[in-house]
């Protein structure tokens, strides 16, 4: 018994067992051991012992209590509600007894009854800490919380080291939001038993409702530490590494709960967030998808599989799952922000306009949203009201680049070249347009340094296109007496060699001689403070090679009539970029021309697109080059050639359009509504190359319109070289 009453409950379980191998029928042993072996967790065995003990020695009601309190333990609360009945016959003054019936009457759902009993307690024992601590339960489950939190506090003063009274309080104080108060509650108990997991997961969660995550981190580590695998402990973890944007510890919590099969509906979502969050959407879709099967009525689900849904491209889908979040919850920005983004994908630019002004509202200080109500104003051709946005945007986000470059091509496009070509400096901290910054160890050339006598290293950057058309620039700076070195793709050498004007061409990659100033392509307009009526629009400036030219004379000779040269598809990679995008038209759609009276078509795209020839109708009224077309290392070369053998070259908004301008070829430009910036808007022609026509969509898709007026256009030429 010494050793049972100092808690070494191992050794006195060995001692009891000892004595009843001498004396097998003691009931008084007998229910020391059952005490002992429940104290450790063995209420079963307990059980049997102290049913024994009362075979021997029935009516006692100390041991009835035992006996109540062990099968309350396993669950077996009807009898234990008949073992309390029976010890309380025999002595009603037992305070201990109205404590155990009034904790089996809670597990009953016998609240009110439950209530009676543990104030019975309190008043037989109106000194004991435990009873009011056990009264203040009973107050909590019928909601008298005042009264409860009065109980526990009366507890408290009667004795300062009750560690459950303290964890009640604490809990009670955090249900009814008093979260300081909690904490301050949970740490007392926690100094008295610091090795208590569930206090540890409990002080987490007041933590976090304080919005304190990385706190609660550590709350929860703590009690992982001491319950390892804890589904309670994991779970809430997780959600504090969600708060903390720390999606790989999350996820980790989450597949643990998910490897010991004890993941709810909310882990289903919180470990698609997670994923979401790391941008493994695809991976994400299976658990959100679940979540929302299993959680119908559960917002967050829907939104984090329209993210989801989003990314991957599914944008239809994702509109759907937006619109059954917002059906849940009404009105939140973060979601009708996304479903603006995904509508805008779609090409429903009004809807997608609606969708994000809803969202302004709601959160006006958002920078994405004005950003993405920039992007659909201008795709609607609202040029002025799409400046505001983005200028909104960059108020609320200052420096943001995605924001700069917008206005950039923004103010770009209606002509505004003094705003325009500073902020398109930006486009080096534009990760999606694949254009960062190269240092060369020397000064950059900013335009306001004497070139005389200088060497200065001018390095493309972007698509073939932008460096065709900037080229010419080169021309002016030798003019200032700088030594050029003019560094380009490799397969444009041979191309920049035709520039009218001393530069040593080198190839990227390849070693660069010592230079004293360098400057990017695209940024020569702001060194030269280039404005719409001084862009250097001499043509040509570049040229195509003369045995070449000749080679393609003598293939190309017999084609009667008008010779046009088509091209209909543009970057691939560029076109991702949503403000390119719908630069392209189907060959299909260009049929027409071939059915214009003395027009011989003649397909110049190379690569993508170039399989629609095999596939439209009029294919056989169409001139194809041959594989060997500019096959070589080289770009451009047979292409310069041969269109120095046409007419007129028709095309999109492709590269082959600026190497035609460069080539001071006739030139006409299919655009869509809302064209590239170098274009502006409205005119029909354009001031870097002045043997260029441009045909513009009367509106967003109308390749139609755009189509007839090319027709139009070319059949009276057609008809002139007839009748030669």
């Amino acid at each position: 018994m010494r050793d049972h009453r100092a808690g070494r409950l191992r050794e006195a379980v060995s001692a009891y067992e000892a004595l009843l191998r001498r004396t097998p029928n003691d009931a008084d042993i007998l229910q020391l051991l059952g005490l002992a072996l429940g104290q450790l967790g063995r209420h079963a065995d307990g059980v049997a012992l102290f049913a024994r003990s009362l075979e021997l020695k029935p009516d006692r009601p100390t041991v009835l209590l035992n006996l109540a309190q062990a099968l309350h333990a396993l669950g077996r609360n009807d009898e234990a509600l008949r073992a309390c009945d029976r010890a309380l016959a025999l002595d009603g003054s037992l305070a201990a007894g109205y404590r155990t019936r009034a904790a089996v009457l809670t597990a009953l759902g016998r609240r009110e009854q439950a209530l009676a009993n543990a104030g019975q307690a309190v008043r037989l024992a109106l000194q004991d800490a435990g009873a009011h601590a056990d009264l203040g339960v009973a107050l909590e489950a019928v909601g008298r919380d005042r009264d409860a939190l009065q109980c526990f506090e009366r507890a408290i003063a009667l004795e300062p080291n009750l560690a459950a009274a303290h964890h009640n309080h604490a809990m009670l104080l955090a249900r009814i939001q008093q979260y300081e108060r909690a904490l301050r509650s949970f740490d007392r108990a926690l100094a008295l038993q610091p090795h208590h997991a569930a206090l540890h997961t409990n002080r987490g969660n007041v933590l976090r409702e304080l919005g304190r995550p990385q706190e609660a981190v550590q709350s929860y580590s703590l009690a992982l530490a001491l319950e390892p695998g804890n589904a309670e402990s994991l779970h809430n973890r997780a959600v504090a590494y969600l708060m903390l944007g720390q999606y790989a510890e999350a996820l980790r919590d989450y597949d643990a709960l998910f490897a010991q099969g004890k993941h709810s509906a909310p882990d289903l979502v919180g470990r698609g967030a997670a994923l979401v969050a790391l941008g493994c959407y695809s991976e994400a879709l299976g658990p959100l998808e679940r979540a929302t099967e299993l959680l119908p009525g559960e917002a967050e689900a829907h939104i984090q599989r329209g993210v989801a849904l989003l990314n991957v491209g599914r944008h239809a889908e994702a509109v759907e799952s937006f619109d059954r979040a917002l059906a849940i919850r009404a009105d939140v920005p973060e979601v009708l922000n996304n479903r603006g983004v995904a509508l805008t994908e779609l090409g429903h630019m009004s809807e997608a306009l609606q969708s994000l002004i809803r969202s302004s509202a709601l959160n006006s200080t958002a920078p994405d949203t004005h950003m993405n109500m920039g992007i659909v104003f201008r795709a609607l051709g609202r040029y002025r009201e799409s400046a505001a946005s983005f200028g909104r945007a960059l108020a609320f986000k200052p420096n943001d680049p995605s924001a700069k470059i917008a206005l950039a091509f923004l103010h770009l496009t209606l002509g505004e070249l003094t705003v325009g070509w500073p902020l398109y400096e930006t486009r080096f901290d534009v990760p999606a347009l694949g254009n960062p910054p190269r240092h060369f160890n020397v000064a950059r050339w900013s335009g306001t340094q004497p070139l005389a006598g200088k060497a200065l290293l001018v390095h493309a950057e972007q698509a073939l296109g932008d460096v065709v058309q900037f080229s010419r620039y080169l021309p002016l700076l030798a003019a200032q007496g700088a030594t050029l070195v003019f560094e380009v793709m490799p397969s444009l050498k041979a191309l920049m060699r035709t520039l009218p004007a001393p530069i040593q061409i080198v190839g990227r990659g390849e070693p660069l001689p010592p230079v004293d100033y360098y400057c990017p392509l695209l940024s020569l307009p702001l060194a030269l403070k280039t404005q719409l009526d001084t862009i250097p629009a001499q043509v040509p400036y570049l040229a195509a090679e003369p045995e070449r030219v000749a080679r393609w004379a003598q293939r190309l000779r017999a084609l009667p009539g008008l010779r046009v040269g088509i091209a209909w598809q543009g970057n691939l990679a560029v076109e991702k970029l949503i403000w390119a995008r719908g630069r392209s038209i189907p060959l299909a759609a260009l049929e027409p021309l071939a059915q214009i009276p003395g027009v011989s078509l003649v397909a110049l795209q190379k690569g993508p697109g170039s399989e629609q020839l095999r596939e439209v109708a009029f294919r056989d009224r169409m001139i194809d080059l041959g594989s060997d077309f500019d096959d070589g290392p080289d770009a451009f070369l047979d292409t310069a050639a041969v269109m120095e053998n046409l007419d007129l070259v028709i095309s999109t908004d492709t590269s082959i359009v600026h190497l035609a301008g460069a080539l001071a070829r006739p030139t006409w430009i299919a655009l869509p509504a809302t064209p590239e910036w170098r274009w502006l808007l409205e005119r029909s022609d354009s001031p870097w190359y002045p043997t260029m026509r441009l045909f513009r969509q009367p509106r967003r898709g109308d390749w139609e319109s755009v189509v007839a007026a090319l027709v139009e256009a070319l059949t009276p030429l057609a008809s002139k070289r007839s009748k030669r």
